[in-house]
């Protein structure tokens, strides 16, 4: 999907979460739920290097 902010177009990435099961439960509207948290990966963001048309660090 095609959006604009400030002028600038740009596309909306989604990018899935890994969650895993915790041990811990909560209870919202009489309903209990398993609480998920997100896996660790310590993905290196150096890939990053435009923001909104602009050319950051090095390439």
């Amino acid at each position: 999907m095609k959006l604009h902010f400030l002028g600038q177009a740009y596309f909306a990435s989604n990018n899935p979460v890994e969650t895993v099961a915790s041990d811990y439960t909560a209870r919202f509207l009489g309903q209990n739920y398993t609480i998920r948290r997100p896996v660790q990966t310590f993905k290196s963001q150096l890939g990053i290097r435009k923001y909104r048309g602009v050319f950051y660090g090095a390439e």
